[in-house]
């Protein structure tokens, strides 16, 4: 799976004891409702909060974190066109043909054995020389049918339903990122 659930570290520095995630949710339940305190139903609505709330920069470290080295970013938002997500993933790619001549400028940092991935240049490094990193951004359409319906909504906002809607939606996003991700790190595409 190209996520990770830090599930251990979850309970080990949980502040109340039980989830540390549990906590970060109830700082933030305006992202989950209008405001009455009523959580929202839509199944939509709530994975896109309960992604944002399990994610960097929110929580730093993460509950939800990704292990493929080129996913620079992934976020949701609401479909203009009914009731599904729109899920927006930054993955760094080679650079493309037309710009593989360009000389004078570095590419991603690739980190070291421990710090694998692909990062931007430091400071440091940008001083000495510019850099051209190119990515592309994956669009995909996650109908509400195929998303976690929350059990507890709109009485209470639960630990247990952020968890298993953030976890179907890793699923999701995953099978749908699978065969870009496989060309990508296929043998002749290392950059």
């Amino acid at each position: 799976m190209t996520f990770v659930f830090n599930d251990a570290d979850d309970r080990d520095r949980a502040s109340d004891g039980v989830s540390r995630y549990g906590v970060y949710l109830r700082q933030y339940p305006r992202l989950f409702g209008d405001g009455d305190g009523a959580v929202t139903t839509d199944p939509g609505e709530f994975a896109a909060a309960a992604w944002q709330v399990a994610t960097s920069p929110i929580m730093a470290p993460p509950y939800l974190d990704w292990t493929a080295e080129r996913v620079q970013a992934v976020t949701f938002t609401g479909s203009e066109e009914g009731a599904a997500l729109i899920a927006r993933v930054q993955v760094a790619v080679p650079r493309p043909a037309a710009l593989a001549e360009v000389r004078g400028f570095a590419d991603w940092d690739r980190g070291d054995r421990w710090n694998r991935g692909y990062h931007t240049p430091a400071d440091e490094a940008l001083a000495r020389r510019p850099a051209m990193l190119t990515s592309s951004l994956l669009l995909f359409e996650i109908g509400a049918g195929e998303l976690y319906v929350p059990q507890d909504a709109p009485e209470a906002l639960t630990v247990a339903d952020a968890k298993a809607s953030v976890r179907r939606l890793a699923e999701l996003v995953t099978a749908r990122m699978a065969p870009i991700m496989s060309a990508l790190d296929s043998a002749g595409v290392a950059r």
